[in-house]
């Protein structure tokens, strides 16, 4: 299936957002998590599946000092 990733066009086989993301090198607890509009929190949120040309987008909060 192909989703938008980031902006970006993606294939992937994935069936859910949080295998997704583990495939793309992201920690799903650790990222605040974009998906079809809508954010995604908690472990069972994360476990929503795929759906070919949903949009998801990923954000890191970096904290410096």
């Amino acid at each position: 299936m192909k989703i938008k990733y980031q902006g970006k066009e993606t294939e992937t086989g994935a069936d859910t957002v949080a295998t997704f993301l583990t495939t793309q090198g992201v920690k799903p607890t650790e990222a605040v998590v974009e998906y079809k509009g809508d954010i995604l929190s908690g472990e069972a949120a994360l476990a929503a599946p795929l759906e070919d040309g949903a949009d998801l987008n990923v954000f890191r909060i970096v904290a410096g000092g």
